[in-house]
Protein backbone atom coordinates (compact mmCIF):
# COMPACT_ATOMS: atom_id res chain seq x y z
CA UNK A 1 0.00 0.00 0.00
CA UNK A 2 2.76 2.43 0.87
CA UNK A 3 4.64 1.68 -2.35
CA UNK A 4 1.46 2.29 -4.35
CA UNK A 5 0.86 5.61 -2.58
CA UNK A 6 4.48 6.70 -3.10
CA UNK A 7 4.33 5.66 -6.77
CA UNK A 8 1.12 7.59 -7.36
CA UNK A 9 2.57 10.69 -5.70
CA UNK A 10 5.85 10.43 -7.68
CA UNK A 11 3.91 10.23 -10.95
CA UNK A 12 1.80 13.26 -9.99
CA UNK A 13 4.87 15.27 -8.96
CA UNK A 14 6.39 14.50 -12.36
CA UNK A 15 3.39 16.31 -13.87
CA UNK A 16 1.77 13.15 -15.25
CA UNK A 17 -1.84 12.14 -14.66
CA UNK A 18 -1.54 8.59 -13.22
CA UNK A 19 -4.79 7.54 -14.91
CA UNK A 20 -3.33 8.48 -18.32
CA UNK A 21 -0.73 5.68 -17.96
CA UNK A 22 -3.34 2.92 -17.97
CA UNK A 23 -2.67 0.46 -20.79
CA UNK A 24 0.78 1.87 -21.60
CA UNK A 25 4.05 -0.06 -21.66
CA UNK A 26 5.22 1.73 -18.50
CA UNK A 27 7.41 -0.43 -16.25
CA UNK A 28 7.60 -0.61 -12.47
CA UNK A 29 10.97 -1.32 -10.86
CA UNK A 30 11.14 -1.51 -7.06
CA UNK A 31 13.89 -2.24 -4.58
CA UNK A 32 12.42 -3.98 -1.53
CA UNK A 33 14.07 -5.11 1.69
CA UNK A 34 12.86 -7.79 4.09
CA UNK A 35 9.87 -7.05 6.28
CA UNK A 36 8.63 -8.28 9.63
CA UNK A 37 5.06 -7.50 8.60
CA UNK A 38 4.04 -11.17 8.44
CA UNK A 39 5.50 -11.85 11.90
CA UNK A 40 3.45 -8.99 13.37
CA UNK A 41 0.26 -10.42 11.84
CA UNK A 42 0.94 -14.01 12.95
CA UNK A 43 -1.79 -14.15 15.61
CA UNK A 44 -5.22 -15.59 14.73
CA UNK A 45 -6.99 -12.25 15.19
CA UNK A 46 -5.29 -10.96 12.01
CA UNK A 47 -6.12 -13.99 9.87
CA UNK A 48 -7.84 -11.90 7.20
CA UNK A 49 -4.74 -9.76 6.71
CA UNK A 50 -2.22 -12.59 6.33
CA UNK A 51 -0.82 -13.70 3.01
CA UNK A 52 0.15 -10.25 1.76
CA UNK A 53 3.73 -10.22 2.97
CA UNK A 54 5.56 -11.50 -0.08
CA UNK A 55 7.76 -8.58 -1.10
CA UNK A 56 8.45 -10.02 -4.57
CA UNK A 57 4.91 -9.11 -5.56
CA UNK A 58 5.26 -5.40 -4.76
CA UNK A 59 6.02 -4.11 -8.26
CA UNK A 60 3.33 -6.30 -9.80
CA UNK A 61 0.71 -4.96 -7.43
CA UNK A 62 1.59 -1.37 -8.31
CA UNK A 63 1.57 -2.22 -12.01
CA UNK A 64 -1.80 -3.96 -11.73
CA UNK A 65 -3.38 -1.18 -9.66
CA UNK A 66 -2.33 1.47 -12.18
CA UNK A 67 -3.18 -0.66 -15.23
CA UNK A 68 0.38 -0.63 -16.54
CA UNK A 69 1.45 -3.21 -19.14
CA UNK A 70 5.25 -2.87 -19.02
CA UNK A 71 7.71 -4.96 -17.02
CA UNK A 72 7.30 -5.25 -13.25
CA UNK A 73 10.52 -6.14 -11.46
CA UNK A 74 11.18 -6.29 -7.72
CA UNK A 75 14.81 -6.47 -6.61
CA UNK A 76 15.57 -7.79 -3.15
Amino acid sequence: RLLLEASWEAIERAGIDPVSLKGTATGVFAGVMYSDYTAVLASPEFEGFQGGGSTSLASGRVSYALGLEGPAVTVD
